[in-house]
């Protein structure tokens, strides 16, 4: 039988080593957020819903998940928090994180492969791509009773145009 020592926990630095600290851990990934309008949150929500009829339409034995409603109630309070630091509807943003667009792509193919809409499935691509662009124009972000909302006092954004003669 072999035993092994305990050794005391050590860190290495220019100087020698440090007994009794522990190293460093990394630091945890940061979460992406982007904004979304009201519109494309609607459309995200038919797109999850589109999906998750033709599953079960198709594939009845796979019985009832809750994954689609617990995201789209995130994503509503997410935008009830929208509406209290931007009252206009028309200007608020509602953060979605980058890992919830994995919710997307896999609704686009569920819509293909049970043979749902075509016109939902185009429409879904075009709204993970917009996603997908929107990820590099992010701003700041702070939390609001552990939901996440834009900061009202961020800089906008500059929009990029096409000038047209």
């Amino acid at each position: 039988m072999i035993f092994r020592r305990n050794r005391p926990p050590a860190t290495q630095t220019p100087h020698g080593t440090v007994y009794g600290t522990l190293p460093q851990r990394p630091e945890p990934p940061r979460v992406e957020y982007i904004g979304i309008t009201l519109a494309e949150m609607e459309a995200f929500e038919q797109i999850l819903l589109h999906a998750e009829e033709c599953t079960r339409r198709a594939r009845p034995d796979l019985g009832y998940s809750s994954c689609t409603s617990d995201l789209v109630a995130r994503l509503y309070q997410s935008a009830g928090a929208a509406s209290v630091t931007q009252p206009a509807p028309e200007l608020a943003r509602i953060p979605v994180q980058k890992g919830d667009f994995m919710w997307l792509e896999f609704a686009i193919r569920d819509i293909e492969m049970y043979r749902g809409s075509p016109k939902t499935a185009r429409d879904g691509r075009k709204l993970l791509n917009r996603f997908n662009a929107l990820l590099g124009q992010q701003r700041a972000v702070i939390h609001m009773g552990g939901t996440p909302a834009f900061d009202p006092d961020a800089p906008e954004l500059p929009t990029h145009r096409r000038e047209t003669m």
